[in-house]
């Protein structure tokens, strides 16, 4: 289901993966302290460094698990050189971002501010160590990770919002949904319980046809209309003192589904109650209108905003770099950031491809952060 999540958690693809790997950091000079310059804007080295790390656990997904990262292949270039270039496009999105959020008229809110404040403060203590051995500040984090989330999250729903230069029409988004969500409600019981002494044990085959019966009424009773899905899980819970799981009525991406539910919702109808057994346990399933749960997100603005986000993040992500690199007015320090090393923001120089952890957004999006939560 489409989860109700913090600014930060919905942070777009533009916005980084934090690599977690590190190694001993430099001392810089004065005129090593910055990366480059746009307008009144000094994004200081470490912010840099911070993309540099970030382009590492990105290349970790692109080179072959045959290869190390550090002498693989990425689109025909080598690796170290890709990570460079990454780094410094990111420099370049961030000015971007930042020109457009100008353009548009966009400001600042107190929520927003709170969020960059919230979402530096509440991972600068996981990473605090790692990130200061590799040079990183806790400003340069906070700008190139929370700043740099919340104002591209706020660019891009400007972009594809109502009335904005990419906007999408609502027929657009409901054709996306109805490709990759559908809408359901299940309780499922186990074909096994506790004895007396605490143990769990397998019913008998007759506690199990008794169960199935049961469970088989109920949906009669769902799909004659005699009773709601609501009605019946209340009514079964009370009959066997029990508190069977419940999934509640919502949306769910079918890529995260059961199986067990995914296999079975495509042969169903709307509002339509099946019932599925399984080696373990048997479920009551409905499938919901999945119109009608769309109908709900689109008059929830966060809901909205965060499907958004979720069908074109990774757009933006490119369209943002492309930008970037393109972008007039960037003064790039050759120097401090020649005496930056790839190999700086790395411990094992033998790491091979896709084994760098990817990041944990699941939602076609990277968090800025390596967040150690699942959805």
């Amino acid at each position: 289901m489409i989860p109700m999540r913090n600014v930060l958690k919905k942070a777009l693809c533009l916005c980084l993966a934090l690599c977690l790997a590190v190694s001993c950091g430099a001392c810089y000079s004065e005129d090593d302290t910055w990366a480059a310059k746009h307008g009144d804007d000094v994004m200081p080295i470490g912010a840099y460094i911070y993309y540099l790390s970030s382009a590492y656990t990105e290349a970790g997904n692109r080179v072959a698990a045959t290869d190390k990262i550090l002498e693989g292949e990425i689109d025909g270039q080598k690796s170290k050189d890709w990570m460079k270039d990454r780094a410094l496009a990111y420099v370049g999105a961030y000015y971007f971002i930042c020109d457009k959020f100008e353009e548009l008229g966009l400001e600042m809110q107190t929520s927003d501010l709170t969020a960059i404040e919230t979402g530096a403060s509440t991972y600068w203590p996981y990473f605090k160590s790692r990130l200061e051995a590799m040079g990183v500040s806790e400003e340069s984090f906070k700008k190139a990770y929370a700043e740099h989330n919340v104002r591209a999250r706020l660019v891009m729903l400007a972009m594809y919002g109502e009335g904005g230069e990419k906007e999408l029409s609502e027929s657009e988004m409901l054709d996306y949904y109805k490709e990759n969500y559908d809408s359901y409600e299940y309780m499922y019981v186990s074909k096994s319980k506790m004895d007396e002494d605490g143990n769990s044990v397998a019913l008998t085959d007759q506690e199990k046809q008794d169960m199935l019966d049961s469970i088989n009424e109920y949906a009669d009773k769902i799909n004659s209309g005699e009773t709601t899905f609501s009605e019946a899980y209340t009514d079964y819970s009370y009959e066997t003192q029990t508190t069977p799981q419940h999934e509640t009525p919502g949306a769910a991406k079918k890529s995260e589904m059961h199986p067990n539910i995914s296999g079975a919702l495509p042969d169903m109808k709307d509002n339509e109650a099946k019932v599925l057994e399984v080696d373990m346990g048997i479920y009551l399933l409905q499938k919901l209108s999945l119109e009608d749960r769309f109908k709900e997100v689109m008059e929830d603005a966060t809901q909205k905003e965060d499907l958004l986000v979720e069908m074109k993040g990774n757009e933006f992500n490119e369209y943002a770099l492309e930008q970037g690199k393109a972008l007039n007015g960037v003064e790039v320090n050759e120097k401090a950031i020649g005496r930056v090393k790839v190999d700086d923001v790395v411990t094992d120089k033998n790491q091979t491809g896709a084994s760098v952890a990817p990041s944990s957004s699941g939602d076609g999006e990277s968090s800025a952060a390596e967040s150690s939560e699942t959805e």
